[in-house]
């Protein structure tokens, strides 16, 4: 699969959509594009009608995705019960978070793991609060000294089965954040049935999650819908927002990404529209031919990703210094990521790594069947700890 199905495509832009004729196809399709809740809610409301085969398809799948969410809750709890000896906080990114804070039940947004933003008042003790977090991983000084100079923006962990994404940047799109104190105060507080938990202002998340898609460029249709969601929902301050993107330079790829998808959605959204030569170089990259397209655009996504601190204005320094961190990537970096190979050479590690990044693999249901396409047995999931050099991940 790749495109999403004419019955997705027709649910969000409109609210309702006929009958589905080819059960299978719809099925892998709803699951690529992260479509399970949305669907499911539509046909229960009415808006769509499907098989009761397919319906009970989607029972299992929501039933199955509401579970993981109660582990990365857990995740959370158990991040905040190991940090509170150190007095270092964190807010909660993106995922269960987002669902609380937007959604109307648990289920109906999907998460694939916890992202969480550490207070930028304890990144100088951040390689000892890694540790704490996720003991089995062991304490890196390099941490210490690649987060000060803002060559790391993030490192993976594991709290039990689930994967944490330990956050040292917010935005973590390559060039550091300016605004990283105004991120962090500016929190607030969400109360939610598993306890208290900090998250980003809104109009912050809203910067996140356009950043986000255009780092795993556009690839879902279900990512949209947090866009729809926080732009309906919550009470925007626009004026806030646009001096805050003014001030990180990141005008294009943030108020292109929200016009392109207030379009498909048909948000009610006054979206500001950049001219001149980075706008037209990012419908080149992210325009509607390189959009939507499942497993198969995410997995060519790193590739874009890289050109995405290209398109920050007046950021030319931070720009130059990001192209070198990509072309020749510190030894630390590679240390930290468990990327120096044996012996330590540094040139031979760094041409095993890029070998590697350009080793793509199949798309995930590629091959399967509806009813294989997700395996909710193996307790989260099995990727080891690592960080990225090209500054992004998964959804």
């Amino acid at each position: 699969m790749t495109a999403p199905h004419a019955v997705l495509l027709q649910l969000v832009s409109s609210g309702e959509a006929g009958p589905v004729d080819d059960a299978e196809t719809f099925l892998l399709s709803v699951h690529e594009h992260r479509m399970t809740a949305a669907v499911l809610l539509a046909h229960q409301q009415g808006r769509l009608p499907l098989p009761a085969s397919v319906a009970t398809t989607l029972s299992i799948w929501d039933l199955a995705e509401r579970r993981e969410h109660l582990r990365f809750w857990k995740a959370i709890e158990e991040v905040h019960r190991r940090l509170a000896p150190t007095g270092a906080e964190v807010a909660v990114l993106k995922g269960v978070a987002t669902e609380v804070r937007w959604y109307d039940e648990p289920g109906q947004r999907i998460a694939t793991d916890v992202d969480l933003l550490l207070a930028p008042d304890v990144l100088d003790n951040a390689a000892e609060l890694v540790a704490v977090i996720d003991p089995n991983r062991g304490m890196s000084a390099s941490i210490d000294w690649l987060v000060r100079r803002r060559l790391l923006q993030h490192v993976d962990l594991r709290v039990g089965p689930v994967q944490v994404d330990l956050h040292f940047d917010p935005l973590k799109i390559g060039i550091p954040t300016r605004q990283i104190a105004e991120v962090w105060t500016s929190t607030q507080l969400l109360p939610t049935p598993h306890g208290t938990v900090r998250v980003l202002r809104p109009e912050i998340e809203l910067v996140l999650f356009l950043l986000h898609l255009n780092k795993d460029s556009f690839a879902y249709l279900g990512p949209f819908l947090d866009v729809r969601q926080i732009v309906e929902r919550a009470e925007l301050d626009w004026s806030y927002l646009a001096a805050f993107v003014a001030e990180e330079g990141l005008a294009v790829p943030v108020f292109k990404s929200l016009a392109a998808i207030a379009d498909l959605l048909g948000l009610d959204v006054n979206v500001p529209r950049p001219s001149g030569v980075r706008p037209r170089i990012w419908d080149r990259l992210w325009g509607p031919r390189a959009r939507l397209l499942g497993d198969e655009g995410r997995s060519a996504a790193p590739r874009a990703q890289r050109l995405l601190s290209f398109h920050a204005s007046g950021r030319m320094r931070d720009v130059v210094l990001e192209s070198r961190r990509q072309l020749l990537p510190p030894r630390q970096l590679l240390e930290v990521a468990g990327r120096l190979q044996a012996g330590g050479s540094y040139l031979r590690s760094l041409t095993v790594d890029r070998f590697r990044a350009n080793d793509r693999r199949l798309p995930v249901t590629q091959g399967r069947s509806a009813e294989h396409v997700i395996d909710y047995g193996s307790g989260g999931s099995d990727r080891a700890n690592r960080v990225s050099l090209d500054g992004g991940k998964g959804t």
